[in-house]
């Protein structure tokens, strides 16, 4: 019988908020941390990625009503159900004057644990 040790599945590098070393993430930080990057980049931005990223920046600017909201709130899907290594147990959004907050609940596999995601997309934050 072989004995797989669950801890460390997943290894990454990111140097983002970090001034020096260790750059290493491992397993719920490191899938987190790369659902975020897709979040926060806008669809078409990366070179050779078209389909990369989210349109939310481009809706954003619209009325904050229930169809811009389930808009958004399906594209987070889109984007997390792309990932094998973790799927959406819940979701709430939360409309504020120029902001929309995402409160993401994930469970991360194989390993069954659960965390929380918070997205949080500003008017203020669009760039024309």
């Amino acid at each position: 019988m072989i004995n797989i040790d669950m801890a460390n599945i997943y290894r990454g590098f990111s140097t983002v908020g970090k001034v020096r070393a260790p750059f290493t993430k491992i397993d719920g930080e490191l899938i987190k941390s790369d659902l975020l990057n897709e979040l926060y980049s806008r669809k078409g931005e990366r070179v050779m990625r078209p389909n990369y990223g989210t349109r939310i920046w481009d809706i954003l600017m619209n009325p904050l009503d229930e169809f811009v909201v389930e808009e958004i709130k399906e594209d987070i899907d889109r984007v997390v159900s792309k990932d094998p290594r973790v799927e959406i147990t819940d979701m709430f959004t939360q409309v504020l004057d120029h902001t929309i907050r995402v409160t993401v609940h994930l469970k991360f596999k194989p390993f069954l644990n659960e965390d929380t995601l918070f997205v949080e997309y500003a008017r203020d934050n669009v760039e024309n």
